[in-house]
C-alpha cells in the first residue's frame, strides 16, 4: 500500500481505533492498579516516545505559542486522567460513552467563547445527543423514575468537558504549532503533574503488572499518533465516523469481556450520542471545507 492518498489515511484510522480499543481495555484490565500510576506511566511513555522520534529527526518539533501549549497540556490531561478513573469506576462502555460527547460541548463553548455562529442542523444534532446523555444516566424501574448519574458519571462527562476544551485551544494552536509539538506538551505536562502522586505509596498502593502499564502507555502514544498522521491523508468528513467507532468497539468490548451491562434504554441513548456526535463532526468538516 502506498504511503499516501485516502486509502492510506483510512488505513491508519483503523488502527487507531483498535489501538485506542486495546488502550482502553488494558486499562480497565488494570482496576486494581490506581490511576495516579496508570496515567503517569502514559504520559512518561508518550514523553520518550515523541523524545525519541524527534531525536532521530523523524519529527520536528515546533514550540511558538507556549502559555497555550502549557493551557492544552492542563486541560488534555484533566480529560485523561478522569476518564481513565471513569474507565475503572464505570466501565469502559459507560465511560466511553460519556467522554465521546465531547463534540457536543466543544459545539456549545465555540457558540459562547468563540461567539461561533450555529447553523441548525447542528443545533438539532447538539439537542439529540443530549437525549442520547439523559437515556443514559435516566433510569425508568418498577418503582419510578430515577437518575443513575453518579460522582464517576460526572467526572466522565467532565473528561468530554475538559477534551472540548482542549480542542478550541488546538484549534488556536494549528496554525503556528505541528500536532506532535502538540501532543508532547501535553504528555510532558501530564508527566509533571502525575510524577509526584504516583509516588507516593500511601496513594497508590502496591503495584503489579507493571508491563501491562507500559502496554498502556505504547498503545495510547501510537493510537494518537496513528490518528494524527490519518488525518493528513483524509478529511475530517471522512476520517470522523472511523473516531466515532472508538466508543462502539469500546461498549462491545467492556460487554462481552468484561460483563457490563447495558439496558436498552442505555443501548438507545449510546446510539443517539455517537451519532449526534458523529453528525456534528461531519458538519464541523463540511463548514472547514466550504
Amino acid at each position: 500500500m502506498k504511503r499516501e492518498g485516502t486509502a492510506y489515511g483510512i488505513f491508519l484510522m483503523i488502527l487507531s481505533v483498535i489501538a485506542f480499543g486495546i488502550m482502553a481495555t488494558l486499562v480497565r484490565s488494570m482496576s486494581h492498579v490506581s490511576t495516579y500510576i496508570t496515567v503517569f506511566v502514559r504520559f512518561a511513555i508518550g514523553v520518550g516516545i515523541i523524545g525519541i522520534l524527534a531525536m532521530m529527526r523523524k519529527i520536528d518539533l515546533k514550540f511558538v505559542r507556549s502559555p497555550l501549549l502549557l493551557l492544552r497540556g492542563i486541560t488534555g490531561t484533566a480529560s485523561v486522567a478522569l476518564f481513565y478513573l471513569a474507565i475503572v469506576k464505570i466501565g469502559m462502555g459507560k465511560a466511553s460513552v460519556y467522554s465521546y460527547s465531547y463534540p457536543l460541548f466543544a459545539s456549545l463553548l465555540s457558540a459562547i467563547v468563540l461567539k461561533e455562529k450555529i447553523q441548525a442542523s447542528k443545533w438539532l444534532m447538539m439537542f439529540v445527543a443530549l437525549i442520547g446523555i439523559v437515556l443514559v444516566s435516566f433510569q425508568f424501574t418498577e418503582t419510578g423514575k430515577s437518575w443513575s448519574f453518579g460522582w464517576f458519571d460526572f467526572l466522565a462527562m467532565l473528561s468530554a468537558i475538559t477534551n472540548a476544551v482542549s480542542i478550541l485551544i488546538v484549534k488556536k494552536l494549528h496554525g503556528t504549532d505541528n500536532s506532535y509539538a502538540i501532543f508532547f506538551a501535553q504528555s510532558i505536562v501530564g508527566f509533571w503533574i502525575f510524577l509526584v502522586p504516583a509516588n507516593l505509596p500511601e496513594l497508590t498502593g502496591p503495584i503489579t503488572s507493571s508491563y501491562i502499564l507500559i502496554f498502556i502507555g505504547l498503545a495510547s502514544a501510537c493510537a494518537q499518533l496513528l490518528n494524527t498522521e490519518g488525518y493528513r491523508h483524509v478529511s475530517i468528513a471522512t476520517g470522523s465516523p472511523f473516531h466515532m467507532l472508538i466508543p462502539i468497539v469500546n461498549v462491545i468490548i467492556g460487554v462481552f469481556v468484561f460483563n457490563e451491562v447495558f439496558t436498552t434504554q442505555e443501548i438507545i441513548g449510546s446510539s443517539l450520542v455517537v451519532v449526534a456526535c458523529l453528525g456534528i463532526l461531519r458538519l464541523n468538516g463540511q463548514a472547514k471545507h466550504a
